[in-house]
């Protein structure tokens, strides 16, 4: 961090500069300017030069002490506390005009405006000049403003693109070169200008950039400077060498054109090798929550206000526009999430890898092939490498929308590793099914309820497609809730399929997932997670928070208000909440979800009050998904390697069980237990399990009847026709049923309950438990859930792999943002993974 020093005190300026001639040339631009008036008056009549005058009326009073105001703008928590500045004074370092060596003020003089020793502050000729110079190259290499223009523009204006502006940015000029000598200005402008990356002003420029003084800055060296002003975050050589080597050299060709260097000098500087600094560390806290505002939900907000309007500008208005920016950060569970995610014993094994080698290497690999172990090992680097496999975590309020923490990955590296990997598209698995196929079947009545059946037999789709469950095994007809309990896949299938694709996504749109691409919206792979791109953990926590607010979507945001410089407000985030679903439909899936937390994941997640959850994992196990929520919190899980050819994490749900046990131990502390609504409009009724109608004296001769969940206005009113009584067999006189005494023995209990309740086989209308402790039934013997169980006791199938998660081991969802799945004209797009094929 540069030395803090004072900005220049304007008592400084001596009057004695203000000489007589500067007198004489001040009246001539007096005489200039009413000249222009009235051009403007014979061209476009009173009215345009009315306009200009009004316009010059409402210019800010011309007060000197503005250029040696710092405009920092500040980041505060949710609870109005400050985080970070996002740049302080100690990042300008102010230095005297005669500190900055000549070739460095020639170098932005030639390329920002090489005619400022003979302008009164507008140039008339050079802003024609510069158009044609533009003309000409067909880019912008020239500016149309003046140095003493953009010192004004800077200093007294906003950066609002308007004729108002530019009148009145022309104006405060004028007054500028009255006050100021041109030695004057110029030192103004070279300490308060931006050079991206916090840096403000030539010291700190040239320390960032080259760790140098600016009296040390070679030729080259303070031509890339001067080359930065334009586009300071595209042109500077951290985030763009390319670029900015390209524009040192338009500036260079600029100052040898005006004679500021001789052909041999451009040639030598040309021929520099150029020696950039290293990146400094962070110098703020929580940095990827600061680098999400900054850079995705703050740009894009800016971006959206007319009087900024650009990406570029939205920038600037953050580094230079002393903005305050009010987020949702909650610093104590941002701080719990980083500490939980830079635990290396919750993570099955760590090696700090060099990703650049990595990438190299992933590059070269054969269609279908993944890194080995042993190749791993290759690009260890203890020392700078990036740690793998990372995780990410977000944590939100799904009542209010807030985002309360942002976990991006472990080891947050500045200008090494700062992916924000919860924004980083990653497949979902069966972590989709409730989003995209059973809160959309049940809100359109394709489902009635949770006791609604569907065919798990074979099952074969477009291209020859034939999606299996985890354990190669059919079922026939099941409930639903043992569908998504299980996550068995075929069920999941037709029951996309009855609904249609298109009205899945569409639901899924509105739930808050963004990221489908037009060819894939009619695949039923995507049922099982088979995404092109995937989703982002953001997406899924938005999506999820749905169903945790029962069916009211409230838009995720880490952004509250923003206000300017002066204190007033710019933007203020409007909660317009959305209903999505219904209430009754989003209670059944969150009735389903919830069996998952308490006869299996409760017992990891070491939960005090109602949770509902899903876990997703895709082929190999490249990528590991937990959604988990509560009606007043919604936490969503990602854990992978960077590049999924480095392989998958094996038991994938322990480890993000794990993880959110941890967090949730922390949130959990002072937030309020609650209990997920049951609205009105469900009914729990008896449906024949077979049919999912209403039960005959066949059904439950059959012991096939249970209790469950239904939305009123769907629910069965039809008798289940796939049970009939048995014919009745002629009695045999001499062997008719009686008792010791010669009574005949009465008929046994028709199996109906007694007092309504339910079947004792099924006492919660959830599925069958064989197991009088309450644990998954057997045909899981060890109590793990079939669904993302990766229990390494499970049989091992005929390739070695686990039985884990529906779409994982069987191929029936995306797998690490290689494909879609597509079914579209009836073939099977082929995404480089022998399990995508028929």
């Amino acid at each position: 961090m540069a030395e803090k020093k004072v900005p220049m005190d304007s008592k400084k300026r001596s009057t004695a500069s203000k000489t007589n001639h500067r007198g004489f040339r001040f009246g001539s631009v007096l005489k200039v300017f009413f000249a222009m008036l009235v051009i403007l008056f014979l061209i476009g009549g009173g009215a345009t030069a009315a306009v200009v005058i009004h316009y010059v009326n409402e210019t800010p009073p011309f007060d000197p002490s503005r250029l040696a105001t710092v405009e920092t703008s500040y980041l505060y928590d949710s609870e109005g506390n400050e985080i970070t500045v996002l740049h302080e004074e100690q990042n300008r370092v102010v230095v005297n005009l005669e500190d900055v060596p000549e070739h460095v003020r020639q170098a932005f003089i030639a390329i920002e405006d090489e005619r400022f020793f003979d302008h009164f502050g507008f140039d008339v000729t050079g802003s024609i000049r510069a158009a044609y110079s533009n003309f000409q190259a067909g880019e912008i290499i020239q500016g149309g403003s003046t140095i003493t223009q953009q010192l004004a523009q800077n200093a007294f204006l906003t950066t609002e693109k308007t004729y108002r502006r530019k009148i009145q940015e022309i104006w405060l000029a004028l007054q500028l070169e009255r006050s100021y000598s041109k030695e004057e200005i110029l030192e103004l402008y070279l300490n308060r200008i931006y050079f991206g990356n916090s840096a403000y002003g030539v010291e700190a420029a040239a320390q960032t950039y080259f760790n140098k003084s600016i009296d040390e800055i070679s030729m080259a060296e303070a031509a890339m400077l001067a080359g930065i002003v334009r586009s300071p975050n595209n042109y500077n050589p951290i985030d763009g060498e390319n670029k900015a080597e390209e524009r040192m050299r338009t500036v260079l060709m600029s100052m040898e054109r005006v004679n500021y260097i001789t052909e041999a000098q451009l040639r030598n500087a040309l021929a520099e090798e150029l020696d950039y600094a290293e990146p400094r560390d962070p110098e703020y806290p929580y940095p990827h929550f600061v680098d999400h505002v900054v850079h995705n939900e703050l740009i894009e907000i800016l971006s959206g206000i007319p009087s900024i309007g650009s990406r570029e500008e939205a920038y600037r208005a953050i580094y230079t526009g002393g903005l305050r920016v009010y987020t949702t950060l909650d610093p104590r569970m941002q701080s719990h999430v980083e500490e939980v995610l830079n635990r290396n014993d919750l993570y099955p094994s760590t090696i700090y890898v060099d990703m650049a080698q990595v990438k190299e290497a992933i590059a070269q690999l054969p269609p279908g092939r993944d890194l080995s172990w042993d190749q791993l090992q290759e690009f260890i680097d203890e020392e700078d490498g990036v740690p793998q496999p990372q995780a990410a975590i977000v944590l939100a309020d799904p009542t209010t929308g807030k985002i309360r923490a942002l976990g991006g990955g472990r080891d947050y590296q500045k200008n090494v590793d700062e992916i924000l990997r919860f924004s980083t598209h990653r497949q979902p698995g069966s972590a989709i099914k409730p989003i995209i196929t059973y809160a959309p079947a049940f809100e359109e009545g394709t489902l009635a309820g949770a006791g609604s059946t569907l065919d798990d037999s074979p099952y074969t789709g477009p291209g020859g497609w034939q999606p299996k469950n985890f354990d190669n095994r059919f079922r026939g007809w099941i409930p639903a809730r043992d569908a998504l309990y299980y996550s068995y896949n075929v069920p999941a299938v037709r029951a996309f399929e009855d609904l249609g694709p298109r009205v899945g996504v569409e639901y899924a749109q509105k739930m808050g997932i963004n990221s489908f691409v037009p060819d894939e919206v009619g695949n039923l792979s995507l049922s099982l997670g088979g995404f092109t791109r995937g989703v982002t953990a953001i997406e899924m926590a938005q999506a999820y928070g749905v169903l945790a607010n029962e069916g009211i979507k409230v838009d995720m945001h880490t952004v509250e208000r923003i206000e300017d410089r002066h204190g007033g407000i710019i933007y203020e985030r409007e909660i317009n909440p959305t209903q999505v679903l219904s209430p009754q439909s989003t209670f059944l899936v969150n009735d389903i979800l919830q069996d998952f937390v308490q006869k299996y994941l409760g017992r990891a997640l070491q939960i005090d009050r109602p949770v509902a959850a899903k876990t997703g994992t895709t082929e190999h196990w490249k990528d590991v998904y937990l959604a988990a929520y509560t009606p007043n919190i919604v936490a969503t899980f990602w854990m992978g390697y960077d590049e999924p050819k480095m392989g998958g994490i094996q038991q994938g749900w322990r480890y993000s069980t794990a993880f959110l046990r941890e967090v949730f131990l922390e949130a959990f502390q002072d937030l309020e237990i609650r209990d997920f609504n049951r609205p009105e409009g469900i009914v729990r009724m008896e449906v024949c399990s077979i049919s999912g109608l209403r039960p005959t004296e066949a059904c439950r001769a059959a012991n096939a009847t249970r209790y469950d969940y239904f939305i009123e206005q769907h629910a069965p009113g039809v008798p289940c026709n796939k049970h009939r009584m048995p014919e009745p067999e002629e009695p045999d006189e001499d062997e008719d049923d009686v008792d010791e005494n010669g009574e005949p023995v009465e008929d046994p209990d028709n199996g109906e309950p007694e007092n309504g309740d339910p079947p004792d086989d099924d006492p919660n209308g959830d599925p069958p438990d064989d197991d009088p402790n309450g644990d998954p039934p057997d045909d899981d013997p060890n109590g793990d859930p079939p669904d993302d169980g990766d229990d390494p006791d499970e049989p091992q199938d005929g390739d070695g792999d686990q039985p884990d998660d529906p779409p994982e081991e069987n191929g029936n969802s995306g797998s690490g943002g290689n494909g879609s799945g597509n079914q579209g004209d009836g073939g099977v797009v082929d995404n480089g993974s022998e399990w995508w094929r028929p």
